[in-house]
């Protein structure tokens, strides 16, 4: 059996149209169907098309060390999210490339500034992403008062 030899790898302008071809099979498409309320800080449906996805674990209000960051919901909500905002950025992503949250709190009283913070993270983005909240007993320690999980797609490699 005759062996091939491998291909050169393209360089230059090459690799650009290589990316490019990539790049435009890559689609993500945001929805909400007539039938559905027409939510301000999310989508009901994102479909992504010819992508890569990323799955960060939930994030909560900790730093490297583990240390709580505060006991206040507003900076524990501002401390996930720049967690989120590390996660993301180590694999080359960041907010504009997330399609779907999972948030937990552990108190309804917590939706309004929730939604507050929430809203001001996501206010420049051109879609949102889609979103579930689900009231939780309790997370992991209990001075944890929310943990946020998201999954962000990217164009191929």
């Amino acid at each position: 059996m005759k062996r091939r030899r491998p291909a050169p790898r393209a360089h230059g302008p090459g690799k650009k149209r290589a990316a490019a071809a990539s790049t435009s099979r890559f689609r993500v498409r945001h929805s909400c169907p007539p039938e559905l309320y027409d939510p301000k800080a999310f989508s009901h449906v994102v479909e992504v098309q010819g992508g890569r996805l990323i799955f960060i674990s939930g994030q909560v209000p900790a730093d490297a060390q583990r240390r709580l960051s505060s006991r206040d919901l507003r900076e524990q909500i501002g401390k996930v999210y720049a967690n989120l905002e590390i996660a993301l950025n180590s694999v080359g992503a960041g907010f504009e490339n997330i399609v779907k949250t999972t948030n937990y709190l552990t108190s309804p009283a917590q939706m309004g500034i929730f939604r507050e913070v929430r809203e001001q993270r996501f206010a420049k983005l051109k879609s949102r992403p889609a979103s579930t909240t689900v009231i939780v007993a309790g997370l992991a320690d209990p001075e944890y008062l929310l943990e946020i999980e998201v999954i962000a797609a990217v164009p191929a490699r």
